[in-house]
């Protein structure tokens, strides 16, 4: 009525009997208590009322359009929000970069990202803190209520200070049985602890375990301090410490899974097209050692 000007010509636009617009007029004045047409002249005109109503139906119009389509790309996952859990040494040089992947196909999604141990993702994971994590294998019993994919596994090196006279590209296993040894706590990694237990065992020694730390940028401030060597994820190296070289461990070594772990309860469509980036960068991830 306020954009046809007369109610012959807005019954016409509408499709509606003149009366029947009237009557609906006559009814919002009621419910609001005062008019909104001014019908004293032959051109109905909008009362200051009038004028204001229409502004804010017309805002109302707008975002109820807005959150129609909201509503509808979030369904397909262009719009929402994101928590990612890592880890830096254990993300490697590949996180950063399917982050900012993610970042331009999907530039309307709001990425939060922390920054955590692998077996707090696993509680983030199961209270909806966080939405997928680069984590560990999962191990029971998580593995019977979270579900991943292991993405590749990182190879175990020797750190070192950089003065030892050991240090090298590489080293023989055995040229470390008289070595100090730092470690990560068992808590932190139990599987890569008891690895690094049989490797030095099936090089004839057990190793001599001077001190731990329960983070691996812990035990990298140690072995710089002098402690001692480890036996670190090759991840390890993405943790800047001066004074510590790496080297590889001769004639074998073991390795330690990276995963993308997620709770099916929580996955949506934003979740779904994450995973999917991430699986369809598996391989590259695999062939280039993390990156």
């Amino acid at each position: 009525m306020a954009d046809s000007g007369t109610f012959s010509r807005a019954s016409k636009e509408l499709h509606v009997s003149q009366s029947a617009i009237s009557e609906q007029i006559a009814d919002l004045e009621r419910e609001i208590g005062g008019a909104l047409l001014d019908r004293s002249q032959r051109r109905a005109r909008l009362t200051p009322q009038g004028e204001l109503f229409l502004a804010e139906a017309r805002k109302t119009l707008l975002a109820s359009e807005r959150a129609v389509d909201i509503t509808r790309r979030s369904l397909k996952g262009e719009v929402g929000t994101l928590a990612i859990g890592f880890f830096v040494w254990g993300a490697g040089g590949f996180f950063a970069r399917i982050i900012r992947e993610y970042r331009k196909l999907h530039p309307e999604i709001r990425l939060s990202l922390y920054e955590m141990h692998a077996w707090t993702q696993t509680e983030a994971l199961l209270s909806g803190k966080i939405d997928l994590g680069f984590t560990r294998p999962l191990e029971a019993p998580f593995d019977r209520t979270l579900r991943a994919e292991l993405l590749y596994s990182d190879s175990v090196v020797v750190a070192m200070p950089i003065d030892h006279p050991l240090a090298g590209e590489s080293v023989q296993i055995s040229a470390l049985a008289a070595e100090p040894f730092v470690m990560c706590d068992r808590t932190v990694i139990p599987t890569l602890f008891d690895g690094i237990l049989a490797l030095c065992s099936k090089a004839g020694y057990s190793p001599n375990i001077v001190n731990s730390s329960s983070t691996w940028s812990g035990v990298l401030t140690l072995v710089e301090s002098g402690e001692g060597i480890a036996m670190v994820p090759s991840g390890a190296r993405h943790i800047r410490t001066p004074g510590v070289i790496f080297a590889t461990i001769e004639p074998e070594t073991t390795h330690v899974g990276i995963s993308i772990a997620w709770n099916p309860e929580h996955m949506g469509p934003i979740q779904q097209n994450f995973l999917e980036l991430v699986l369809a960068n598996r391989e590259r991830i695999r062939e280039s050692g993390g990156y």
